[in-house]
């Protein structure tokens, strides 16, 4: 049986030992997500271990700290959000992208916020976490660069660069963040204040003839 939500199947195995112990594995891994969803951005071994129905001697057993079961967490949330999703058709016309980019990302960064306020409170001492965050801005990147690869493909390089960091400063996770958090839009109107931003900028920049920029 493999464990929905989870990258590891255990339904190979013949060892019930190992069974169990890969499902007491996930559950501590599930019961930390639960808590980080729910707003506890730096859960204690206690409490992960409570939801669990584990000891805190359990946890440890599988997890050898807390930093670990940190990563564990974290990866399982970028592996939910982003496995199988779905390809960027390119044939589809540049404003119904901008949509469906703006339609996707404030879905998914709208369920994130509770996950990149652990990322931001534990990455000090989880290194793992801090590096999964790298790792998932880059993914966020290529993401944009693939969704906006035929326009990025009639720019000069130096241009293209220049265009692809706007677009991820515009479509970050940080920008949606700041939207909701600090100037407390509602999700709607975040969502719209992305729209009027693609068709004020970033449609253009994509769709009129760039000269090179001088990089100081």
């Amino acid at each position: 049986m493999k464990i929905v939500g989870f990258p590891v199947d255990v339904s190979r195995s013949q060892d019930g030992r190992i069974v169990r112990g890969l499902r007491t594995r996930q559950s501590l891994i599930q019961a930390t997500l639960d808590l980080i969803q729910a707003g506890d951005i730096e859960p204690t071994s206690a409490a992960i271990a409570t939801i669990a129905g584990v000891s805190s001697r359990a946890l440890f057993q599988h997890f050898p700290s807390l930093a670990d079961l940190y990563a564990a967490a974290f990866d399982l949330a970028v592996y939910r959000a982003f496995d199988g999703h779905r390809p960027v058709d390119l044939a589809v016309p540049l404003s119904n992208r901008i949509d469906l980019l703006v339609s996707d990302r404030s879905e998914l960064f709208e369920q994130w916020l509770p996950v990149w306020h652990f990322a931001e409170r534990v990455r000090s001492v989880a290194p793992a976490v801090g590096l999964g965050v790298a790792q998932l801005r880059k993914l966020l990147r290529e993401r944009l660069a693939a969704w906006f690869a035929t326009e990025l493909g009639n720019l000069d390089p130096t241009s293209r660069d220049l265009v692809l960091d706007s677009l991820d400063l515009a479509f970050g996770l940080d920008s949606w963040m700041n939207m909701r958090e600090q100037l407390r839009l509602s999700p709607l109107h975040a969502s719209r204040t992305w729209r009027f931003t693609a068709e004020a900028i970033v449609q253009q920049a994509l769709t009129v003839p760039t000269q090179p920029v001088a990089v100081a």
